[in-house]
């Protein structure tokens, strides 16, 4: 058990120090909240979110977006939008969501927003295996309908952010198996101390009864 978390936190590792010698982390942090204020001026849209995928505990989280603060959103993979895009790793344009229920409606309540359409598309990694986040647009304000434009457009910017938003998915990949190497380790070390304890106990209570075995009831 402790070989394996050691392999797997070791893999975490190699791919994301790899990661981190292509990026500057703040330079790419401030690229990401840069293009969350163009895209929706490019797609005449109202709001932008960039989000992280957290397969573990099945949820998605906020890196970055329009008038929210990182991690100011969290959702399930599971009856959302963005969760069902990360799931299945095709683009969804939802629309006339007013008036459907669904994880954007308590989203709502807590931002304060109303959403009426959306188009989200899903981050892959760089090797195309996984899906490590997605882009979320909001609400045309002119009154149209995203269309299959505006998701090619968000599409090939996606393919712009695997390398940093790959990176983030990695690293809290690598904190939660450096957890498990840290509980595993620990047990590890309880139970030899048990095992040690045990046995001196034994011997111990030899000496004390001449020689003759001890038996436990």
């Amino acid at each position: 058990m402790l070989s394996d978390v050691k392999v797997q936190l070791n893999e975490l590792s190699s791919k994301q120090k790899a990661l981190s010698e292509e990026l500057d982390p703040q330079r790419e942090s401030k690229l990401l909240d840069f293009y969350v204020r163009l895209i929706p001026r490019m797609l005449d849209a109202e709001r932008c979110s960039v989000f992280i995928h957290d397969p573990v505990n099945g949820k998605v989280w906020l890196k970055t977006g329009t008038g929210v603060t990182e991690r100011g959103i969290e959702v399930s993979v599971k009856g959302s939008v963005v969760g069902d895009v990360i799931a299945s790793g095709k683009p969804v344009i939802a629309m006339d969501l007013v008036s459907r229920d669904g994880t954007h409606k308590a989203t709502d309540t807590t931002t304060g927003f109303i959403t009426r359409e959306i188009i989200c598309v899903p981050i892959r990694s760089k090797d195309g295996t996984r899906i490590a986040g997605a882009i979320e647009v909001l609400n045309k304000k002119s009154g149209g309908k995203f269309n299959q434009e505006d998701q090619a457009f968000l599409e090939e910017v996606g393919e712009h952010f695997q390398s940093v938003v790959e990176s983030i998915f990695l690293g809290q990949e690598t904190i939660r198996v450096s957890r498990n190497l840290l509980a595993v380790a620990s047990r590890a070390i309880l139970m030899t101390f048990i095992a040690v304890a045990v046995s001196i106990f034994t011997i111990v209570l030899a000496a004390v009864y001449g020689g003759l075995p001890f038996v436990f009831a």
